[in-house]
């Protein structure tokens, strides 16, 4: 069974990285490379954290989604092996240590991906099965949601697109809220900390989009078009710089309960 998955996608500008890697990436878009979502999907089918550990794919290392804003290049390097670490750094953190080796015997492997996620180096993709995870929806307002049901029969497609900088206001805004209201609030704070966190590693005028992916897949059409998890989380926030309490966990609710069945499955697979 392939195991839904949505993504947090960061597209930076080509002048953003430093030069070494700019100049490859100025060569693969003038050689009219970049993968389609669709080539990238495909690749990527059935990769669980196993697969991705593996670091077996279609993939090279100089894959990338490609975007133009303007007379903007814009790239989202697909970075499995990087993806692979911190898939592995996660995983290490929910099994005993002498477990590690069963899972993955090579030591090599073991020691080129530690290194990676010892390098700083963060990748330009997050991934999350069968559920997108709810402080993701705080990065964006509900007016920059796009709901698509395209004629080739792929199915529905949500997805939601804006900049990095105000995504990262809008966590920022969060964090002072919950911290001011909320009393048991420490897991959301931590979510959405590790979250800004990771977005203030990339150029603030990069694009920022949350793909639904397969996860669309898993609800029925009518059920999809009328989810506005964004538009629920933000009356939360609201509602809490109102001091209404109430009004604050019923809004919170509604979007809890959309997923955390989804969310359970990840744990059940």
């Amino acid at each position: 069974m392939l195991v839904p998955r949505a993504q947090l996608k960061v597209f930076s500008p080509v002048e953003s990285f430093p030069p070494r890697e700019r100049e490859r990436w100025r060569a693969y878009i003038e050689q009219g490379h970049g993968l389609s979502r669709r080539q990238v999907a495909e690749a990527e089918s059935g990769a669980s954290v196993t697969r991705l550990v593996s670091g077996r794919s279609r993939l090279g290392p100089d894959a990338a989604l490609v975007r133009r804003a303007g007379r903007r290049s814009l790239i989202c390097p697909i970075d499995l092996d990087l993806r692979a670490a911190v898939a592995l750094e996660d995983f290490k953190r929910t099994i005993p240590p002498s477990l590690v080796r069963a899972f993955l015997p090579d030591p090599s492997s073991l020691d080129r991906y530690a290194a990676m996620s010892a390098s700083g180096r963060q990748p330009h993709v997050l991934d999350e099965a069968w559920a997108v995870p709810l402080p993701w929806f705080v990065a964006f307002t509900a007016d920059e949601r796009r709901f698509r049901d395209p004629p080739e029969g792929a199915g529905p497609r949500v997805a939601y697109l804006t900049m990095v900088d105000q995504a990262l206001e809008r966590l920022d805004h969060a964090i002072d809220v919950v911290d001011a209201t909320v009393d048991d609030g420490d897991d959301v704070l931590d979510a959405l900390s590790q979250l800004a966190g990771w977005l203030q590693g990339f150029d603030p005028e990069s694009l920022l989009e949350l793909d639904y992916g397969g996860v669309a897949r898993t609800f029925p059409r009518d059920e999809l078009e009328a989810d506005h998890s964004c538009e629920e989380l933000w009356r939360a926030i609201s509602a809490l710089e109102a001091g209404d309490l109430l009004g604050a966990a019923a809004a919170y609710g509604v979007a809890r309960s959309r997923w955390s069945d989804r969310r359970a499955k990840q744990h059940a697979s």
